[in-house]
């Protein structure tokens, strides 16, 4: 047992003795990684604030600085995480910012492209080597070796959960 608890171990102890029959060894993991996540979330929303988006818009906006080109509404919702609504949300809001456009789909006029506008493009580029920096910070709490080692873990255990059924 490590000398230091954090929430997750108040959890299981809790459970251990409302209901010893249970196995909790799972929350052991996945309550952490969900944990984990939140308070990065959070941090990513304090760091973007200022920017004036969300940490799940400025994904939207860095994948399609990464495509270099307009996505479909789906495309962006397989390459981030949420549901196909929120992904419209976030569309619509940074449409409002001015930071993308929503136009027709040349190939498909049923469809709609994404694209980023010179404003959505800087913001990205002027917000990407904060975020990275930042993300840099916290992931220091791990040295090299420990960052690798839960990257790995993390890309297998992604592999299969994301896997198609």
């Amino acid at each position: 047992m490590p000398a230091e608890r954090d929430a997750i171990d108040g959890i299981r102890a809790d459970w251990a003795a409302l209901r010893p029959d249970l196995d909790t060894e799972p929350i052991e993991v996945l309550g952490r990684i969900l944990r984990a996540a939140r308070v990065l979330q959070q941090a990513a929303d304090a760091w973007l604030e200022s920017s004036g988006i969300t940490r799940s818009e400025f994904d939207v906006l860095s994948q399609l600085r990464r495509a270099g080109r307009g996505l479909r509404p789906g495309d962006l919702t397989a390459g981030i995480v949420g549901s196909p609504a929120a992904t419209t949300k976030r569309i619509h809001k940074l449409v409002a910012a001015g930071l993308v456009l929503r136009a027709p789909d040349p190939a498909d006029g049923r469809a709609a492209l994404v694209e980023l506008t010179r404003a959505g493009v800087e913001l990205v580029d002027e917000v990407l080597p904060r975020q990275v920096e930042a993300e840099r910070r916290l992931a220091s709490v791990l040295d090299a070796d420990q960052r690798a080692q839960l990257a790995s873990l993390l890309r297998t255990a992604l592999l299969a959960w994301e896997a198609p059924a």
